[in-house]
This record gives structure tokens, C-alpha cells and sequence, in this order.
């Protein structure tokens, strides 16, 4: 066999060593409760966004949830992200203050995987868990019950949960039964000591639901 072939087998060699070992070097992607196990390692994490700040310095402080586990995100720069977002992240692993939380020194490092207007749930799954998705935006799926003047309650089919939904009512009109997608912030009403659903803001909508 010529030099010449010995050359070209010995980079396609080389090439797919670099490839093997470069797959091998590639940060895990752990749950957010096993952070501990992974102090100043690289790694990939995933969680709904439920907190973010920007900081004076240009970076943004995040804080992600999954699976009943909350971390914080220390991200130098900052990105579009918004409230119920699920997304994907890969940094280091350090302690701060007594908390766990990951470094991510990239904007590029941070991945949305999901936007919140696409995480559509049933009535009742926020019914079971309210406090999870406090203050966060979400995408409820339900029908129209009892109208009134700039609000309306949302049901299920069977009628065991609802909640009521503040809209507007000159952009958007509503028919009892109808099933709707309602995209709207999620909160806690202390005077009147219930849940609702707010979407009077223009970033929130009420749309019918497929087939209903």
C-alpha cells in the first residue's frame, strides 16, 4: 500500500479518535437534585424558568425548577427568556452562599427548549399543584363557563375544577362551551383568597382550542 494511503487511513483514524473522544468529554445532563454530586464539573441541567433578574453587571440570575427541585442559573449575559420557559443550560457547578447553582459563561450555553405559550395543560393540573406554578405564565386549556363583564370562568369538561380568567372583552369574544386555550399569568389574589388567570396584558391571549 502506497504512503499515500497509509496517510489518508491514518487521518480518517485520527479524525474519528478526536470524534470519540470529544463525545466522551461531553458534560452529562443530570437532574437538579444530583448538582451536589457534580462540584466544578461541567454539566447540562433542564427546568422551567420560575425567577429571573438582570444584575447591574450584565449578566442574569435564573432560577430554574424541575421535578420539585429549584437551582439557580448564574448566566453572564442575558437572554430572552420569559416566566414558565423550559430550557436547557450548560455550565459549571459551584457552590454559592451556602446554594448549588450552575455557571453559564455564554449566552450560546443556554438553550430555550420549550416557550411557555407551547406548554399547554389541562384545568387540572394546575388545580392539583397551584403553588408550583404561582406567578408564572402558562397555557391552560379549558372551557368557557359563566360570562361576566371583563372576566369569565374557565372549567374542565366534567366540571370539577375552574377558575376565573380576567380577558378583554373588546379583543377577544368568548362563548359559553367553547373550549379555549387561555395564555395568561398565574397568581394568587390575597384580598379575595383565590387563583386566577390574568390575561388583560397584550403578551397573554385567549385562542380557541383545536377542534373545540
Amino acid at each position: 500500500m502506497s504512503i499515500k494511503y497509509f496517510s489518508l487511513l491514518f487521518s480518517v483514524i485520527g479524525i474519528a479518535c478526536l470524534y470519540f473522544l470529544s463525545t466522551l468529554s461531553q458534560p452529562a445532563l443530570i437532574e437538579l437534585n444530583d448538582l451536589p454530586k457534580y462540584e466544578d464539573k461541567n454539566v447540562i441541567v433542564e427546568g422551567i424558568v420560575t425567577e429571573y433578574r438582570s444584575t447591574n453587571y450584565g449578566s442574569q440570575i435564573i432560577t430554574i425548577e424541575s421535578e420539585n427541585t429549584s437551582s439557580t442559573v448564574f448566566l453572564e449575559g442575558e437572554s430572552d427568556i420569559e416566566y414558565g420557559d423550559k430550557i436547557q443550560v450548560t455550565g459549571k457547578v459551584q457552590k454559592y452562599n451556602n446554594d448549588w447553582e450552575v455557571v453559564v459563561d455564554n449566552v450560546a450555553f443556554l438553550r430555550v427548549i420549550q416557550k411557555w405559550q407551547n406548554i399547554s395543560m389541562p384545568l387540572w393540573q394546575l388545580a392539583i399543584s397551584p403553588t408550583k406554578y404561582e406567578g408564572l405564565n402558562v397555557n391552560v386549556t379549558g372551557y368557557v363557563d359563566t360570562i361576566f363583564d371583563g372576566y369569565f370562568y374557565l372549567s374542565d369538561s366534567e366540571g370539577s375544577y375552574s377558575i376565573i380568567v380576567f380577558y378583554n372583552p373588546s379583543k377577544y369574544k368568548v362563548q359559553s362551551g367553547q373550549e379555549v386555550n387561555v395564555a395568561a399569568k398565574f397568581s394568587f389574589d390575597k384580598e379575595k383568597f383565590r387563583y386566577n388567570l390574568d390575561a388583560t396584558d397584550e403578551m397573554y391571549g385567549i385562542h380557541k382550542a383545536t377542534g373545540g
